[in-house]
Protein backbone atom coordinates (compact mmCIF):
# COMPACT_ATOMS: atom_id res chain seq x y z
CA UNK A 1 0.00 0.00 0.00
CA UNK A 2 1.49 3.48 -0.68
CA UNK A 3 1.03 6.24 0.92
CA UNK A 4 -0.46 8.97 -1.41
CA UNK A 5 2.11 12.25 -2.16
CA UNK A 6 1.03 15.61 -0.66
CA UNK A 7 2.47 17.66 -3.39
CA UNK A 8 -1.07 18.27 -5.10
CA UNK A 9 -2.47 21.80 -5.33
CA UNK A 10 -6.08 22.73 -6.84
CA UNK A 11 -6.74 23.17 -11.02
CA UNK A 12 -8.13 26.17 -12.45
CA UNK A 13 -11.73 26.74 -11.82
CA UNK A 14 -12.11 26.06 -15.82
CA UNK A 15 -14.29 29.78 -16.09
CA UNK A 16 -13.61 29.21 -19.42
CA UNK A 17 -15.89 26.58 -19.76
CA UNK A 18 -19.38 27.31 -20.76
CA UNK A 19 -22.48 27.70 -18.39
CA UNK A 20 -25.09 24.40 -18.24
CA UNK A 21 -27.31 23.70 -21.27
CA UNK A 22 -30.51 21.58 -21.47
CA UNK A 23 -30.09 17.93 -21.68
CA UNK A 24 -32.49 16.61 -24.70
CA UNK A 25 -34.39 13.34 -23.78
CA UNK A 26 -32.47 10.15 -25.18
CA UNK A 27 -35.19 8.41 -27.81
CA UNK A 28 -34.84 4.90 -29.41
CA UNK A 29 -32.57 3.85 -31.81
CA UNK A 30 -32.90 2.17 -35.41
CA UNK A 31 -31.62 -1.39 -35.81
CA UNK A 32 -28.61 -1.60 -38.15
CA UNK A 33 -29.24 -3.60 -41.29
CA UNK A 34 -26.02 -4.24 -43.03
CA UNK A 35 -25.79 -3.79 -46.83
CA UNK A 36 -22.41 -4.92 -48.31
CA UNK A 37 -23.54 -4.29 -51.66
CA UNK A 38 -23.67 -0.56 -50.90
CA UNK A 39 -20.57 -0.46 -49.60
CA UNK A 40 -17.35 0.02 -51.51
CA UNK A 41 -14.28 -1.02 -48.96
CA UNK A 42 -11.62 0.70 -49.64
CA UNK A 43 -8.96 -1.99 -50.32
CA UNK A 44 -6.69 0.23 -52.95
CA UNK A 45 -4.52 2.28 -51.49
CA UNK A 46 -4.03 5.73 -53.20
CA UNK A 47 -1.95 7.44 -51.16
CA UNK A 48 0.13 6.74 -47.91
CA UNK A 49 -0.48 9.00 -44.66
CA UNK A 50 3.17 9.99 -43.28
CA UNK A 51 3.49 8.82 -39.24
CA UNK A 52 3.06 12.48 -38.24
CA UNK A 53 0.12 13.62 -35.83
CA UNK A 54 -2.25 16.07 -37.83
CA UNK A 55 -1.10 14.81 -41.38
CA UNK A 56 -3.48 15.59 -44.20
CA UNK A 57 -4.26 13.01 -46.97
CA UNK A 58 -5.69 14.95 -50.32
CA UNK A 59 -7.99 12.10 -52.55
CA UNK A 60 -9.51 12.52 -55.48
CA UNK A 61 -10.60 16.29 -56.26
CA UNK A 62 -9.49 17.51 -52.72
CA UNK A 63 -6.34 19.61 -52.29
CA UNK A 64 -4.16 19.95 -48.98
CA UNK A 65 -3.51 22.87 -47.81
CA UNK A 66 -0.98 22.51 -45.07
CA UNK A 67 -0.50 19.96 -41.83
CA UNK A 68 1.41 19.81 -39.10
CA UNK A 69 4.94 18.51 -39.93
CA UNK A 70 7.50 19.55 -38.12
CA UNK A 71 4.99 20.76 -35.00
CA UNK A 72 5.19 19.41 -31.73
CA UNK A 73 1.53 19.72 -31.38
CA UNK A 74 -1.27 17.67 -29.28
CA UNK A 75 -2.83 15.22 -30.80
CA UNK A 76 -5.10 16.05 -33.34
CA UNK A 77 -9.00 14.71 -32.47
CA UNK A 78 -10.81 16.27 -34.73
CA UNK A 79 -11.37 19.04 -38.22
CA UNK A 80 -13.62 21.19 -39.99
CA UNK A 81 -13.74 22.33 -43.64
CA UNK A 82 -14.27 26.25 -44.38
CA UNK A 83 -17.71 26.86 -46.17
CA UNK A 84 -15.56 27.59 -49.42
CA UNK A 85 -13.83 24.10 -49.48
CA UNK A 86 -10.28 25.38 -49.92
CA UNK A 87 -9.12 25.45 -45.77
CA UNK A 88 -9.93 23.54 -42.88
CA UNK A 89 -9.11 23.72 -39.42
CA UNK A 90 -7.21 20.97 -36.99
CA UNK A 91 -8.08 21.10 -33.31
CA UNK A 92 -5.82 19.25 -30.87
CA UNK A 93 -6.95 17.83 -27.54
CA UNK A 94 -5.34 20.19 -25.71
CA UNK A 95 -7.85 22.61 -27.46
CA UNK A 96 -4.80 24.41 -29.55
CA UNK A 97 -6.54 25.65 -33.23
CA UNK A 98 -4.40 24.94 -36.40
CA UNK A 99 -5.79 27.45 -39.74
CA UNK A 100 -4.92 26.06 -43.03
CA UNK A 101 -5.96 27.47 -46.26
CA UNK A 102 -9.00 30.05 -46.59
CA UNK A 103 -9.60 28.99 -43.01
CA UNK A 104 -8.67 32.52 -40.07
CA UNK A 105 -7.54 31.56 -36.59
CA UNK A 106 -10.23 33.06 -34.31
CA UNK A 107 -8.35 31.52 -31.15
CA UNK A 108 -8.32 28.68 -29.10
CA UNK A 109 -7.54 27.01 -25.52
CA UNK A 110 -4.07 25.95 -26.20
CA UNK A 111 -2.02 26.61 -23.46
CA UNK A 112 -5.25 26.63 -20.94
CA UNK A 113 -6.15 24.72 -18.05
CA UNK A 114 -8.91 22.20 -19.40
CA UNK A 115 -11.01 20.06 -16.83
CA UNK A 116 -11.40 17.64 -20.15
CA UNK A 117 -9.89 17.11 -23.15
CA UNK A 118 -11.44 18.73 -26.89
CA UNK A 119 -12.88 15.94 -29.00
CA UNK A 120 -14.85 17.94 -31.63
CA UNK A 121 -15.43 21.01 -33.60
CA UNK A 122 -17.35 22.61 -35.50
CA UNK A 123 -17.42 25.76 -37.94
CA UNK A 124 -19.98 28.14 -38.37
CA UNK A 125 -21.90 28.51 -41.66
CA UNK A 126 -19.93 31.87 -42.38
CA UNK A 127 -16.42 30.21 -41.77
CA UNK A 128 -16.13 33.19 -39.45
CA UNK A 129 -16.10 31.21 -36.08
CA UNK A 130 -16.06 27.56 -34.86
CA UNK A 131 -17.38 25.92 -31.56
CA UNK A 132 -14.94 23.47 -29.30
CA UNK A 133 -16.33 21.02 -27.26
CA UNK A 134 -14.64 18.66 -24.30
CA UNK A 135 -15.29 15.21 -23.28
CA UNK A 136 -17.64 16.41 -20.57
CA UNK A 137 -19.92 18.43 -22.76
CA UNK A 138 -18.21 21.52 -22.18
CA UNK A 139 -18.27 24.33 -24.98
CA UNK A 140 -16.13 26.83 -26.21
CA UNK A 141 -16.98 29.64 -28.58
CA UNK A 142 -14.83 31.68 -30.85
CA UNK A 143 -15.29 34.29 -34.19
CA UNK A 144 -19.22 34.36 -34.70
CA UNK A 145 -20.16 30.85 -33.25
CA UNK A 146 -23.08 32.21 -30.89
CA UNK A 147 -23.21 29.95 -27.17
CA UNK A 148 -26.40 28.06 -27.25
CA UNK A 149 -25.50 25.50 -24.28
CA UNK A 150 -23.35 23.04 -22.63
CA UNK A 151 -23.40 20.18 -20.28
CA UNK A 152 -20.71 21.49 -18.31
CA UNK A 153 -20.94 20.40 -14.66
CA UNK A 154 -23.23 17.88 -15.44
CA UNK A 155 -23.41 13.95 -14.73
CA UNK A 156 -22.92 11.91 -18.12
CA UNK A 157 -24.14 8.48 -19.03
CA UNK A 158 -20.84 8.09 -21.60
CA UNK A 159 -18.25 10.48 -22.29
CA UNK A 160 -19.21 13.26 -25.24
CA UNK A 161 -17.42 11.71 -28.26
CA UNK A 162 -18.22 14.81 -31.28
CA UNK A 163 -20.43 18.00 -31.95
CA UNK A 164 -21.87 19.09 -35.34
CA UNK A 165 -23.63 21.96 -35.66
CA UNK A 166 -27.24 22.98 -37.24
CA UNK A 167 -28.11 23.98 -41.13
CA UNK A 168 -28.04 27.63 -39.92
CA UNK A 169 -25.29 27.66 -37.11
CA UNK A 170 -28.26 28.63 -34.27
CA UNK A 171 -27.78 25.11 -32.77
CA UNK A 172 -25.59 22.44 -32.72
CA UNK A 173 -26.07 18.52 -31.41
CA UNK A 174 -23.48 16.60 -28.88
CA UNK A 175 -23.25 12.95 -28.92
CA UNK A 176 -22.10 11.17 -26.24
CA UNK A 177 -20.19 7.20 -26.41
CA UNK A 178 -23.24 5.55 -25.48
CA UNK A 179 -25.30 7.45 -28.42
CA UNK A 180 -27.02 9.69 -26.28
CA UNK A 181 -28.03 12.83 -28.39
CA UNK A 182 -28.28 16.41 -26.68
CA UNK A 183 -29.42 19.20 -28.78
CA UNK A 184 -28.69 22.93 -28.16
CA UNK A 185 -30.62 25.89 -29.88
CA UNK A 186 -32.34 24.97 -33.01
CA UNK A 187 -31.01 22.33 -33.82
CA UNK A 188 -33.83 19.24 -33.28
CA UNK A 189 -34.20 16.31 -31.63
CA UNK A 190 -34.75 13.50 -33.33
CA UNK A 191 -33.84 10.10 -31.34
CA UNK A 192 -30.90 8.86 -29.92
CA UNK A 193 -29.11 5.68 -28.44
CA UNK A 194 -28.71 6.52 -25.12
CA UNK A 195 -30.07 3.64 -23.02
CA UNK A 196 -29.62 0.83 -25.66
CA UNK A 197 -27.82 -1.68 -25.57
CA UNK A 198 -24.62 -1.56 -28.53
CA UNK A 199 -22.65 -4.00 -29.78
CA UNK A 200 -19.78 -1.26 -30.10
CA UNK A 201 -20.17 2.66 -28.65
CA UNK A 202 -20.50 5.48 -31.08
CA UNK A 203 -18.12 7.67 -32.62
CA UNK A 204 -19.80 10.22 -34.13
CA UNK A 205 -23.08 12.10 -35.07
CA UNK A 206 -23.47 13.72 -38.79
CA UNK A 207 -26.63 15.61 -39.79
CA UNK A 208 -28.38 15.97 -43.16
CA UNK A 209 -27.35 18.76 -45.34
CA UNK A 210 -30.63 20.82 -44.01
CA UNK A 211 -30.83 19.29 -40.57
CA UNK A 212 -33.94 17.26 -40.84
CA UNK A 213 -32.08 14.34 -39.26
CA UNK A 214 -28.76 12.96 -38.60
CA UNK A 215 -26.42 9.27 -38.47
CA UNK A 216 -24.58 8.09 -35.64
CA UNK A 217 -21.77 5.59 -36.44
CA UNK A 218 -20.23 3.04 -34.23
CA UNK A 219 -17.29 1.64 -34.32
CA UNK A 220 -18.32 -1.38 -35.77
CA UNK A 221 -19.31 0.42 -38.83
CA UNK A 222 -22.99 0.33 -37.53
CA UNK A 223 -25.23 3.55 -38.74
CA UNK A 224 -28.29 4.75 -37.08
CA UNK A 225 -30.66 6.73 -38.91
CA UNK A 226 -33.14 9.36 -37.50
CA UNK A 227 -35.38 11.93 -38.69
CA UNK A 228 -35.42 11.79 -42.26
CA UNK A 229 -31.69 10.42 -43.10
CA UNK A 230 -31.58 7.96 -45.09
CA UNK A 231 -30.13 4.76 -43.88
CA UNK A 232 -28.39 3.70 -46.97
CA UNK A 233 -26.32 0.43 -45.35
CA UNK A 234 -23.83 0.30 -42.55
CA UNK A 235 -20.76 -2.22 -41.82
CA UNK A 236 -22.13 -3.37 -38.93
CA UNK A 237 -21.86 -7.27 -38.55
CA UNK A 238 -18.31 -7.52 -41.47
CA UNK A 239 -14.88 -7.94 -40.10
CA UNK A 240 -12.98 -4.86 -40.58
CA UNK A 241 -9.23 -4.49 -40.26
CA UNK A 242 -9.76 -1.18 -37.97
CA UNK A 243 -12.45 0.55 -36.45
CA UNK A 244 -14.63 3.19 -37.64
CA UNK A 245 -13.83 6.68 -36.24
CA UNK A 246 -16.29 9.00 -38.71
CA UNK A 247 -18.82 9.60 -40.84
CA UNK A 248 -19.89 11.99 -43.58
CA UNK A 249 -22.56 12.91 -45.83
CA UNK A 250 -22.73 14.32 -49.09
CA UNK A 251 -23.68 17.45 -50.16
CA UNK A 252 -27.52 15.66 -51.07
CA UNK A 253 -27.75 14.03 -47.66
CA UNK A 254 -28.14 10.49 -50.70
CA UNK A 255 -24.92 9.77 -49.29
CA UNK A 256 -22.10 9.15 -46.97
CA UNK A 257 -18.43 8.05 -46.19
CA UNK A 258 -17.30 5.46 -43.26
CA UNK A 259 -13.44 5.89 -42.35
CA UNK A 260 -11.65 3.62 -40.66
CA UNK A 261 -8.62 4.74 -38.31
CA UNK A 262 -6.33 2.89 -40.61
CA UNK A 263 -7.29 5.01 -43.42
CA UNK A 264 -9.95 3.03 -45.17
CA UNK A 265 -13.04 4.46 -46.44
CA UNK A 266 -16.32 2.98 -47.13
CA UNK A 267 -19.05 4.25 -49.40
CA UNK A 268 -23.00 4.17 -49.87
CA UNK A 269 -25.55 5.93 -51.63
CA UNK A 270 -24.28 8.90 -54.12
CA UNK A 271 -20.82 9.26 -51.91
CA UNK A 272 -18.20 8.51 -54.59
CA UNK A 273 -14.97 6.34 -53.80
CA UNK A 274 -11.51 8.42 -54.18
CA UNK A 275 -9.61 6.33 -52.54
CA UNK A 276 -8.00 5.51 -48.99
CA UNK A 277 -4.82 6.21 -47.60
CA UNK A 278 -2.54 3.95 -45.04
CA UNK A 279 -2.19 4.98 -41.96
CA UNK A 280 -0.31 4.10 -38.63
CA UNK A 281 -1.35 2.51 -35.67
CA UNK A 282 0.69 5.25 -34.00
CA UNK A 283 -1.33 8.09 -35.78
CA UNK A 284 -4.35 6.78 -37.14
CA UNK A 285 -7.16 8.74 -39.35
CA UNK A 286 -9.66 10.98 -36.94
CA UNK A 287 -11.48 12.78 -39.34
CA UNK A 288 -13.05 13.55 -43.22
CA UNK A 289 -13.25 16.12 -45.14
CA UNK A 290 -15.23 15.93 -48.08
CA UNK A 291 -15.17 18.88 -51.14
CA UNK A 292 -18.03 20.87 -51.23
CA UNK A 293 -18.65 19.24 -54.94
CA UNK A 294 -18.42 15.76 -53.28
CA UNK A 295 -15.22 15.10 -55.60
CA UNK A 296 -12.40 14.01 -52.65
CA UNK A 297 -12.10 14.66 -49.45
CA UNK A 298 -9.11 14.70 -46.93
CA UNK A 299 -8.12 12.52 -44.51
CA UNK A 300 -6.67 13.43 -41.51
CA UNK A 301 -4.46 11.72 -39.06
CA UNK A 302 -4.08 12.28 -35.01
CA UNK A 303 -5.06 10.42 -31.97
CA UNK A 304 -8.08 9.43 -30.78
CA UNK A 305 -8.82 6.59 -28.61
CA UNK A 306 -12.44 5.65 -28.39
CA UNK A 307 -13.88 5.05 -24.69
CA UNK A 308 -13.83 1.15 -24.29
CA UNK A 309 -17.54 -0.03 -24.07
CA UNK A 310 -19.59 -0.73 -22.43
CA UNK A 311 -19.51 2.07 -19.63
CA UNK A 312 -21.03 1.67 -16.32
CA UNK A 313 -21.35 4.82 -14.45
CA UNK A 314 -20.11 5.14 -11.40
CA UNK A 315 -20.50 8.74 -10.42
CA UNK A 316 -18.19 11.86 -9.58
CA UNK A 317 -15.51 11.34 -7.46
CA UNK A 318 -12.08 13.74 -6.40
CA UNK A 319 -9.17 13.33 -8.66
CA UNK A 320 -5.89 14.16 -7.11
CA UNK A 321 -2.39 13.01 -8.33
CA UNK A 322 0.53 10.61 -6.92
CA UNK A 323 4.19 10.44 -8.45
CA UNK A 324 5.63 7.50 -6.11
CA UNK A 325 7.55 5.50 -7.38
CA UNK A 326 7.66 1.66 -6.38
CA UNK A 327 4.67 -1.52 -6.60
CA UNK A 328 1.23 -1.12 -5.98
CA UNK A 329 -1.01 -2.54 -3.44
CA UNK A 330 -1.88 -5.00 -6.10
CA UNK A 331 2.15 -6.01 -6.83
CA UNK A 332 2.80 -4.39 -10.27
CA UNK A 333 5.01 -1.59 -10.76
CA UNK A 334 3.67 1.71 -10.44
CA UNK A 335 2.85 2.95 -13.81
CA UNK A 336 0.34 5.54 -16.16
CA UNK A 337 -2.13 2.27 -15.77
CA UNK A 338 -2.16 2.52 -12.45
CA UNK A 339 -5.18 4.62 -10.50
CA UNK A 340 -5.60 4.15 -6.43
CA UNK A 341 -8.98 3.76 -4.98
CA UNK A 342 -10.64 2.82 -2.03
CA UNK A 343 -11.45 -1.07 -2.40
CA UNK A 344 -14.67 -0.57 -0.63
CA UNK A 345 -16.00 1.41 -3.32
CA UNK A 346 -14.01 -0.05 -6.51
CA UNK A 347 -12.85 -3.46 -6.26
CA UNK A 348 -9.04 -4.08 -7.25
CA UNK A 349 -8.56 -4.78 -10.60
CA UNK A 350 -11.49 -3.15 -12.27
CA UNK A 351 -10.78 -1.60 -15.21
CA UNK A 352 -11.80 2.40 -15.61
CA UNK A 353 -12.74 5.05 -18.07
CA UNK A 354 -11.87 8.26 -16.16
CA UNK A 355 -12.77 11.78 -17.41
CA UNK A 356 -10.22 13.91 -18.77
CA UNK A 357 -7.86 10.69 -18.01
CA UNK A 358 -8.88 7.67 -20.00
CA UNK A 359 -8.52 4.15 -19.46
CA UNK A 360 -6.84 3.36 -16.19
CA UNK A 361 -6.67 0.24 -13.69
CA UNK A 362 -7.57 -0.08 -10.19
CA UNK A 363 -4.09 -1.36 -8.85
CA UNK A 364 -3.39 0.79 -5.69
CA UNK A 365 -4.81 2.37 -2.66
CA UNK A 366 -3.95 4.79 -0.16
CA UNK A 367 -4.52 5.54 3.33
CA UNK A 368 -6.22 9.16 2.55
CA UNK A 369 -8.03 7.33 -0.56
CA UNK A 370 -11.05 6.95 1.03
CA UNK A 371 -15.11 7.03 -0.40
CA UNK A 372 -15.29 8.61 -3.66
CA UNK A 373 -11.85 9.54 -4.31
CA UNK A 374 -9.27 8.32 -6.71
CA UNK A 375 -5.73 8.74 -6.90
CA UNK A 376 -4.50 8.74 -10.67
CA UNK A 377 -0.25 8.02 -11.08
CA UNK A 378 1.37 10.65 -13.39
CA UNK A 379 5.78 10.55 -13.64
CA UNK A 380 6.86 13.33 -11.82
CA UNK A 381 6.28 15.90 -9.51
CA UNK A 382 5.60 18.59 -12.11
CA UNK A 383 2.78 16.33 -13.91
CA UNK A 384 0.77 16.04 -10.90
CA UNK A 385 1.15 19.71 -9.97
CA UNK A 386 -0.55 20.44 -13.57
CA UNK A 387 -3.06 17.59 -12.74
CA UNK A 388 -4.15 19.23 -9.28
CA UNK A 389 -7.53 17.97 -7.66
CA UNK A 390 -10.05 17.88 -9.79
CA UNK A 391 -13.65 16.65 -10.33
CA UNK A 392 -14.12 13.81 -12.54
CA UNK A 393 -16.88 11.22 -13.41
CA UNK A 394 -15.65 7.62 -13.30
CA UNK A 395 -16.89 5.03 -15.24
CA UNK A 396 -16.33 0.86 -14.72
CA UNK A 397 -15.91 -0.57 -17.99
CA UNK A 398 -17.82 -3.96 -18.61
Amino acid sequence: MHKPSKRRTPGWSGALLASLGMLAAAGVSIPIAADPAAAAAASTTVSGLPAINGAVAALGGATAYGDLSGLNAAPIVAASRTPTGRGYWLVASDGGVFAFGDARFFGSLGGHHLNSPIVGMAATPSGAGYWLVAEDGGLFTFGDATFAGSLAGRTLSAPIVGMARSATGQGYWFVGADGGVFSFGDAAFFGSTGGQRLNAHITGLTPTPVGDGYWLVANDGGVFSFGNAPYLGSMGGHPLAAPVVSMASTSTGQGYWLTGADGGVFTFGDARFAGSATATAAHPVVGMLPTPDNGGYELVTGQAPPPPPPLVTLGTFTATCYDLSGTTASGSPVSMSAVAVDPRVIPLGTPLFIQGVGLRYAEDTGGAIKGARIDVWLPSYGACMAFGVRTVQVWRVG
